[in-house]
C-alpha cells in the first residue's frame, strides 16, 4: 500500500518511480528463470549449493544427511562432479551447462533460504 502510494505520488510529480523490491513468489519465479537461462547465475548457484553440502557429502558425491542443504540424491553425483570441475577448470562444456540449466531451478528455494536478501537485491538491479 505504501509502495503504491509512493509510486502514484512520484508519477504525479512527473517521475518514474520504479519499485525494485519483489515479493518472495516473484523473486522465486525470477530466480528460477535466471537459473534456466543465465550461465553466470546457474554456475554461481551450483557452487553455492555445493558449498552448503557437508564435507562427507562432497567427498562421496552422495546425500548422507537429510538436512535440507546441498544437492538432492538423484542430482548429487553429476552436480558434485560439475561443481568440482567448475572450481578446478573455471568452466563447463555447453552440454554440461544445458544439464545445469535444467537441474538448478529446483534449488531456487534453498538459495533463497540462505541468500535471500542478496538474491533479491541482485535480481532487482538487473
Amino acid at each position: 500500500m505504501i509502495l503504491e502510494l509512493k509510486n502514484r505520488v512520484a508519477v504525479s510529480l512527473g517521475f518514474r518511480y520504479n519499485v525494485c523490491m519483489m515479493n518472495k513468489q516473484q523473486t522465486l519465479v525470477t530466480l528460477q528463470g535466471k537459473l534456466r537461462t543465465d550461465a553466470r547465475w546457474a554456475q554461481r548457484a551450483l557452487l553455492a549449493i555445493f558449498r552448503n553440502q557437508t564435507e562427507d557429502e562432497k567427498v562421496a558425491a552422495d546425500v548422507k544427511h537429510h538436512n535440507q542443504m546441498g544437492f538432492r540424491c538423484m542430482d548429487s553425483i553429476i552436480l558434485t562432479s560439475f561443481a568440482n570441475q567448475l572450481q578446478q577448470r573455471g568452466s563447463l562444456s555447453p552440454k554440461q551447462m544445458s544439464i545445469v540449466h535444467k537441474l538448478m531451478p529446483k534449488y531456487a528455494r534453498q538459495l533463497m533460504k540462505f541468500y535471500g536478501d542478496g538474491i533479491q537485491k541482485a535480481l532487482a538491479s538487473h
